[in-house]
């Protein structure tokens, strides 16, 4: 894809921020490298458009790549390099780019039982997908997805069942 030098160091400094702001104890993002993580997702990049890896207590990638004509380009084509936001954008040679962008885990008060908490954070965010198509379009929307199956997701965590009752009257707000 032709995404040079630049993508590589933009990883390199991304891999050394913290899993949580803050919290050094639960590792760096060093992961996502170490493991292939982004590697692997990239080499995908050319038969799927959007990825969105779980990686359990360490949060949620998303790899994608993105057009920079029309509306697209308004909203991804503008925003900036923002390593410290956790987010890695290149562009190519092409009109797309690469967004690779890391979400941090949401605090867990209490973990019950772990069945059901991918099957509620995939539900959730194939809800969202079909409310709004154009979901990953746009660093909000994609930020307000991926934040409403993480809530999902910490529900079934704190729930005795697979899937927790609470996810059918579950309303989420864009974190602060």
């Amino acid at each position: 894809m032709n995404l040079g030098s630049l993508f590589r160091q933009d990883l390199e400094l991304l891999a050394r921020q913290s899993v949580v702001d803050g919290d050094t104890s639960r590792g760096t993002l060093a992961f996502l490298l170490d493991q292939g993580i982004v590697q692997t997702g990239v080499k995908l990049l050319p038969f799927f458009q959007h990825l969105v890896i779980k990686c359990g207590e360490r949060g949620v990638v998303v790899i994608m790549r993105v057009s920079l004509e029309g509306k697209v380009s308004s909203a991804w084509g503008d925003k900036s390099r923002e390593v410290s936001q956790r987010c890695v954008i290149a562009r190519g040679k092409s009109n797309e780019a690469v967004v690779v962008q890391h979400f941090p885990p949401l605090a867990v008060s209490q973990v019950i039982n772990v069945t059901g908490a991918g099957d509620s954070f995939v539900g959730v965010l194939l809800a969202n997908l079909l409310q709004n198509p154009s979901t990953f379009q746009d660093p909000r929307t994609t930020n307000t997805a991926i934040f409403a199956a993480q809530s999902a997701a910490i529900l079934s965590l704190q729930s005795h069942n697979a899937v927790s009752p609470l996810l059918s009257s579950l309303r989420i707000s864009q974190p602060s």
